[in-house]
């Protein structure tokens, strides 16, 4: 036991030895992301739960660390979801969706990191059933926690789990669409800049 311990510590030291976050660098990269997560409609001062809706997205991103450990950036997420409806209305739809995402990201020396983005955009959701299409304005709100692992001096890949939540307002009506999970994201990242 004290012999794996040793390793594994050995082995979070040695990565850690890459992580070099200095003021000035910058992070070039993106991540993917797959999420469940209940799905509410909220009008006036009524809530209903519909179920739960699996989504996809991929965010190109990129960032600057304005004092060591510390990156503000943004990324561009953009997002497909697909809603089995399970209530008897036959309401399968489709979603897609694209968001402007500022973040702020913060470095423990040994490559754990934690991030908050918040984010702005729209979203179209198409029915299967070619009944109508409807647009909206979105908003999210997402906090997590990853790890870098350094594949080389400047390259690595970071997983990242999290909580999320997200609001569609129909641009039509007073119809709001809430979002609530938790997510898993991997991540590459491209280090440039002096260390």
């Amino acid at each position: 036991m004290k012999k794996i311990t040793f390793l594994v510590i050995t082995a979070f030291a040695s990565v850690g030895a890459f992580a070099q976050f200095n003021q000035g660098r910058m992070l070039v990269g993106g991540s993917a992301e797959i999420r469940t997560m209940a799905d509410k409609d909220k009008s006036g001062g009524t809530t209903v739960t519909n179920g739960n809706r699996t989504s996809l997205s991929l965010s190109p991103s990129f960032g600057y660390f304005i004092i060591d450990q510390l990156a503000v950036g943004a990324a561009i997420d953009m997002g497909l979801s697909k809603w089995n409806d399970k209530s008897g209305f036959d309401d399968d739809n489709t979603t897609t969706n694209i968001q402007l995402q500022p973040f702020v990201r913060y470095y423990l020396p040994m490559g754990i990191f934690f991030q908050g983005k918040f984010g702005l955009g729209t979203a179209k959701t198409t029915y299967d059933d070619d009944s109508r299409d409807n647009k909206y304005n979105t908003s999210s709100l997402a906090l997590s926690a990853g790890y870098a692992i350094f594949l080389s001096d400047n390259v690595s890949l970071e997983p990242e789990f999290g909580y999320r939540t997200s609001k569609f307002k129909n641009t039509d009506s007073d119809t709001k669409n809430l979002n609530s999970g938790i997510f898993l994201r991997i991540g590459f990242q491209i280090y440039l800049g002096n260390k």
